[in-house]
């Protein structure tokens, strides 16, 4: 089920998300060209690689300022097509890719940006959301020092709590992200038991996760948690929705031994 009526523009070139078509219209952006050019000055707000960046800009409704952000791509370099190759997985380039995972996870009511356009023309594509304001990325309360004190442990406790029971949502959809660090998840400062995940550009899909998968990104959030053994119990208690077994000894050992293959290649390349 989608949750979004969605419209085709511009000969198919551009879809978009029919409740910001009236914005979009007012300000004549209504062509993948328009779009596009309108949004060449933004403000950069990412840029990790020559063939994508991402800006942020506003757009004026009722005398009200509305943000968003543009995650632009363009023809991606030869390496970008070998390294996953190499991997034995197939590239995942262009916008196209996020758009689909966004409505894959409010498909399954998985919080996270709200997709506004989608445009594709050549080798070139974008993709527009909806900037989520008034959240903390979980990575910056993570390394906040008083997240350690004693009056910070039940928060902690229920962030442990609030995150495994996405991962198990997110996993039992057949979704994983491939990109599943703390700064990919935002708290909201208002609703403290709503998460976003955001980046979902190298999400996956599949009819069952096999354990490569499901390893891959639980180690991911474990490298960048710095949890302690007693957090990471009550992680993958709540992950699996009950007291761990015998069975699941391969499991949390093939967990460990990722993290710290993560670990060992972000020292190396310093990241």
């Amino acid at each position: 089920m989608n949750h979004f009526e969605l419209e085709t523009w511009d000969s198919g070139k551009v879809t978009v998300n029919r409740a910001f078509a009236d914005l979009l219209r007012r300000h004549d952006w209504v062509t993948f060209d328009s779009i596009w050019a309108h949004t060449a000055g933004a403000a950069i707000a990412k840029k990790l690689r020559t063939d994508r960046i991402t800006l942020r800009f506003t757009l004026e409704e009722n005398g009200v300022e509305r943000a968003f952000y543009i995650k632009r791509h363009v023809r991606s370099s030869w390496k970008e097509y070998v390294k996953p190759l190499l991997r034995l997985t197939w590239p995942i380039l262009g916008a196209r890719n996020e758009w689909r995972a966004i409505l894959d996870f409010h498909d399954v009511g998985i919080p996270t940006m709200t997709p506004v356009a989608l445009g594709e023309s050549g080798a070139n594509s974008f993709l527009i959301t909806e900037a989520i304001e008034n959240c903390t990325k979980l990575s910056e309360l993570n390394s906040e020092k008083n997240m350690r004190d004693s009056s910070s442990l039940k928060v902690r406790s229920h962030l442990i709590r609030d995150v495994a029971r996405i991962a198990r949502k997110m996993h039992g959809a057949g979704l994983h992200h491939q990109d599943f660090y703390l700064g990919h998840l935002m708290r909201s400062q208002s609703h403290s038991d709503l998460i976003y995940i955001i980046d979902l550009g190298r999400v996956q899909k599949h009819a069952r996760l096999s354990h490569r998968w499901i390893v891959k990104d639980l180690a991911q959030l474990d490298f960048s948690a710095s949890a302690t053994p007693v957090e990471r119990l009550r992680f993958l208690r709540e992950y699996l929705g009950r007291r761990l077994t015998s069975e699941d000894r391969r499991l949390v050992a093939d967990i460990q031994a990722k993290a710290a293959a993560i670990a060992r290649h972000s020292r190396k390349n310093r990241l």
